[in-house]
């Protein structure tokens, strides 16, 4: 085995910078807990919690305490005076309590399929991440494998401009070739430092998966794509919503009790009394229509969004299908180009140490297996990708 192919398969098992192997699930929940998607996620499902508690609630506001005081001080000053005070509750309007434990419910489901609608979303990140990581890793690896190829050329140059085996010119040729084997080389770490940051700022964390491949996952029927069940979860909301406003076609009534004590001049006995008030708002289009078009808007909104999902994902799940079938060919394609490739460099650098070739030609075949072997490492890593992001466009995390 060559000894850039072991160094691309280090890169793509052992973790950077960690001597503790971790799952892919592990760093996945990494992920989770660092991402401010999930903090929001969990904070709606709370506020979810706490729309469930106002629907149970015994009275849809809270009670009212009113105080009044009157007296003649300031006119007539004969020591009248009346004083008085009244609690109000308001009252749930017929059907408008069910229709709000409906909307509690919708909301409670909404938020907790929003969830794993929001886990797969940082899943799609943290795939992304993780396999750009690993294709920087492995250009890593063949650049520095070039490098080493061409330092070793150029001393073995140098040994025969000395000797006056070969003329200068040629070990310029060498010189410029590991100039730009060496900013190659220096461009790949840069990008691995990028991947890296990237990586970082997902998980918290500089260690990777001890196995980040993933085996392609089949879905059933009854499997439905955590992004449709949010979208649907929208929808039944919205439909909620809807409900709600035709039911609260007025503000809340209310009942209250009063208490009132009064006197009629000063040093008469004072009298105590007791009443009951209610209120009934009218319904009128003035309140009602703009709040029962606001709920038919995100109504309609949210079953054309559901509609529109359905056919993204349906064309997600091709395209990825589409795309591992072409990663397999490229991967199966770059092997034998690999070891064609390979084997031309083993024939010219033997011909070459004979006197049979220019160095020219031989600089031409070492290019030309260097491209082969970065072709070959980031076609296995677009496979692996590939199959990724198949099971994220059917909707399957880590």
């Amino acid at each position: 085995m060559h000894t850039w192919t072991s160094c691309l398969l280090f890169f793509l098992v052992v973790p950077i910078g960690s001597a503790q192997a971790e799952t892919l699930r592990d760093v996945f929940e990494k992920a989770w807990a660092n991402s401010p998607q999930g903090k929001t996620a969990v904070a709606k499902r709370e506020e979810a919690t706490a729309s469930r508690t106002v629907a149970e609630s015994l009275f849809p506001g809270t009670p009212r305490i009113g105080l009044a005081q009157r007296t003649d001080r300031w006119n007539d000053n004969l020591g009248k005076e009346e004083s008085e005070i009244g609690i109000s509750v308001p009252l749930w309007v017929p059907g408008q309590k069910s229709a709000r434990i409906a909307l509690a419910e919708a909301d409670s489901d909404e938020s907790q399929r929003s969830i794993a609608a929001t886990r797969l979303a940082v899943a799609g990140e943290l795939r992304t991440a993780l396999w750009t990581l690993y294709l920087a890793q492995s250009d890593v690896a063949v650049a520095g494998e070039r490098l080493e190829a061409a330092a070793k050329l150029e001393a073995d140059v140098t040994r025969r401009v000395k000797v006056g085996e070969m003329a200068r010119s040629d070990l310029l040729l060498v010189k410029q070739e590991t100039s730009s084997a060496r900013a190659a080389a220096a461009e790949a770490n840069a990008r691995v430092v990028r991947s890296t940051q990237r990586y970082r700022v997902l998980t918290g964390s500089d260690r990777l998966p001890d196995n980040p491949q993933e085996p392609v996952m089949a879905v059933t029927a009854e499997d439905m794509h955590p992004r449709l069940a949010a979208g649907q979860s929208t929808a039944e909301r919205a439909r909620a919503g809807m409900k709600l406003a035709q039911e609260s076609r007025r503000d809340a009534p209310s009942i209250g009790v009063l208490y009132r004590r009064e006197r009629d001049a000063s040093g008469a006995t004072p009298r105590d009394s007791i009443g009951f008030a209610i209120t009934i708002p009218f319904a009128g289009e003035v309140r009602n229509a703009p709040l029962i078009a606001s709920a038919n808007t995100a109504l309609i909104q949210a079953d054309a969004q559901y509609q529109r999902l359905l056919a993204d994902i349906e064309a997600e799940v091709r395209e990825a299908e589409a795309q591992l079938d072409a990663a397999k060919i490229g991967a199966e394609l770059a092997v034998d180009r690999d070891q064609a490739a390979a084997e031309r460099l083993t024939l010219m650098r033997r011909a070459f140490e004979l006197g049979e070739t220019a160095l020219v030609e031989l600089l031409r075949a070492q290019s030309q297996a260097t491209e082969a072997r970065i072709d070959l490492g980031r076609s296995r890593a677009r496979l692996s990708a590939a199959q990724a992001n198949l099971n994220q466009a059917r909707g399957i995390t880590p």
